[in-house]
């Protein structure tokens, strides 16, 4: 139509994922699941961490915390609108309010990634994936836009990166 702009396809994604409750109800769960994920995966690397590589174990603590420390920061510093607070469907049934950039979750899943990374490349690589796909879950529901979830990943694993470089350094 001459005068109208076309929305992105996530957002047609979206208005199409709120009509179908079947799939709305599978985005939900997958979003719930990869969350638990991390919550499971991130205690397991402390565990392996106190068992057979105790010197990586502060550096394992510290980086990650303040990773999700300065993103919870930028969030409450940047405040951007979440999508479904401008019209879009709210398939994951949230209700913050602003706070949408940098995607958090998405931090804390490379985060958590970059960690694993140090002793295991093929569970850092299984967690960068879960990463992506939880990112892909959270633009879909309408919790975050594509550009919140990308520097969500990006700043953690930067972050992590040249905190681990430093701590090997020490």
């Amino acid at each position: 139509m001459a005068g109208t702009e076309r929305e992105p396809a996530y957002a047609e994604a979206t208005r199409a994922l709120a009509r179908d409750p079947k799939r709305a109800h599978a985005l939900r769960i997958a979003d719930v699941a990869l969350t638990c994920c991390g919550y499971v995966v991130y205690p397991a690397l402390l565990a392996y961490l106190a068992i057979f590589q105790r010197w990586l174990m502060p550096a394992c603590i510290i980086i990650p915390a303040l990773c999700f420390g300065f993103i919870t920061l930028l969030r409450m510093a940047v405040s951007e609108e979440r999508p479904y607070e401008k019209g879009l469907p709210n398939v994951l049934e949230k209700d913050t309010h602003g706070k949408s950039f940098p995607s958090r979750h998405v931090a804390s899943m490379f985060a958590i990634a970059s960690s694993w990374l140090l002793v295991s490349e093929p569970v850092g690589l299984a967690l960068c994936i879960a990463g992506c796909a939880m990112g892909i879950i959270r633009v879909l529901g309408g919790a975050h836009y594509p550009r919140d979830v990308i520097a969500g990943a990006i700043f953690a694993f930067a972050f992590c990166a040249i905190g681990y470089a430093i701590a090997y350094a020490l």
